[in-house]
């Protein structure tokens, strides 16, 4: 039989590691949590929060060149468009053969037959300076 005070030591032991435990688990769940939120602000100017971690509702990392030889030339095109703020990413790179052009750019998220996105912007107001104006010296990257 063991002395009295080795259980109560053993428990007291047991208590200490489960609380340590439970302490480390909670330090992982805070540092976790804080990478799986980033702030933004929606079109109102309100502070939302949205998952780091989110998939977009659509996305497109192809496109099609019809016109082959034409004064804009895309290298490079994605895209993605999430649903649950309305937003569009979009990277694109190319070139063209326009000397000197101010131009407005539209985006337009159609799938399933139906339209989920449209905007017309200004590039030089979106701070795409390559467009800003679209000029043949400078490649196309936004």
């Amino acid at each position: 039989m063991s002395p009295p005070h080795s259980t109560s030591s053993g428990r007291s032991w047991s208590a200490v590691l489960l609380l340590i435990v439970s302490f480390l688990s909670l330090i992982d769940l805070t540092l976790t949590n804080d990478n799986l939120w980033i702030q933004t602000t929606n079109s109102a100017g309100e502070t939302i929060w949205l998952r780091d971690d989110r998939k977009p509702a659509l996305y497109t990392q192809d496109f099609g060149d019809c016109l082959g030889s034409s004064l804009i030339n895309v290298t490079r095109f994605d895209a993605a468009y999430y649903q649950d703020n309305m937003t569009v990413l979009f990277h694109l790179e190319g070139n063209t053969n326009v000397a000197n052009e101010s131009i407005m750019m539209y985006i337009g998220v159609f799938a399933y037959g139906e339209s989920r996105f449209d905007l017309t912007f200004n590039p030089c107001n979106a701070q795409i300076y390559s467009l800003c104006p679209m000029n043949s010296s400078v490649p196309i990257s936004c």
